[in-house]
């Protein structure tokens, strides 16, 4: 069996379920179903992930000959210190690819992404962002959490820490970066690159649409009990996927009525994120500064 040669390490709410569904796609690129597994990210907690290797390559058994670049999509991997490490043991030739984007802006789709799952029972993006130092050292966060780092924005967003990270363990020439600006201006044009670095051909694909967009569920409690159910069901030992709660969840969701951060909690991530901004501005070489135009960042601590 053919084994993954390419990965999609994240960030979260970066666009990459976008890229993920239109490589998917190509009639040369193989991307498993789930999207992620979330196989070696195994200092992340979550109640849904293959249990041995032999599980997870199982996810590729569909592979075919003409299947040149075979990958998945998993978010956590680009946050978690024990991915990448494994996955170069499991493939020392693996390519990544990684989607970025400005983490004011990621904080607060993060975070309304966690309340769309049932994760995260603040609807405050302030409160939420306040409670990071008491969720931290908490251990029983809520029933729908695995644990407290689920909700820390800080350890979740810090782009720059992680792309250091990164690149201390791969070359930078098995890396593509993908920024979320520059997939909105010209979605073709980073479609290509990606297939560029994978080797495969153009496919001429011209419509780019737009996957996992911003949601909110219309009753935030519903949200939490699907979550509670799913982790009930993991716990037991129900793994086969009924497809009840999705639907549930997906007739839950609406569009947010307000998508824009106060200009306060924007102030104070924009301080917040600074060096960090600075660091991946560095690591990129590419200027950033747009990111935090009204600051002037200090030294990355």
């Amino acid at each position: 069996m053919k084994r993954a040669n390419f990965f999609i390490l994240g960030a979260p709410k970066c666009g990459t379920t976008s890229l993920a569904s239109w490589l998917s796609a190509h009639p040369q690129v193989f991307m498993t179903k789930p999207k992620e597994p979330n196989y070696f990210s195994k200092d992340i907690p979550f109640s849904h992930r293959p249990r041995s290797l032999r599980e997870y390559e199982q996810l590729f058994k569909a592979v075919e000959s003409q299947h040149q670049a075979i990958g998945e999509a998993s978010t956590a991997y680009l946050r978690s210190k024990e991915a990448v490490p494994a996955i170069l043991r499991y493939n020392p030739s693996a390519k990544f690819i990684v989607c970025l984007r400005n983490p004011v802006e990621m904080v607060a789709s993060v975070h309304m992404q966690l309340i769309k799952v049932g994760r995260e029972t603040e609807m405050s993006l302030e409160q939420a962002w306040k409670l990071q130092e008491t969720r931290r050292h908490s251990k029983e966060v809520s029933q729908v959490c695995l644990e407290s780092n689920d909700l820390l924005y800080v350890n979740i967003c810090s782009l720059g820490e992680q792309m250091e990270r990164l690149f201390k363990l791969v070359s930078r020439e098995r890396v593509l970066v993908i920024l979320l600006d520059d997939m909105k201006i010209d979605p073709r044009r980073e479609y290509r690159r990606a297939l560029d670095f994978l080797g495969v051909g153009d496919d001429g694909r011209s419509h780019f649409p737009v996957e996992n967009a911003r949601q909110v569920p219309r009753y935030p409690r519903l949200a939490q009990t699907l979550r509670a159910v799913g982790l009930m069901k993991a716990w037991i030992g129900f793994r086969k996927p009924t497809g009840i709660g999705k639907m549930i969840q997906s007739l839950n969701n609406q569009k947010p009525k307000d998508n824009t951060i106060s200009p306060e909690m924007q102030a104070i991530l924009q301080e917040f994120f600074c060096g960090d901004i600075e660091k991946l501005s560095q690591l990129l070489g590419r200027d950033l500064s747009h990111w935090t135009s009204q600051y002037e960042c200090s030294a990355y601590l």
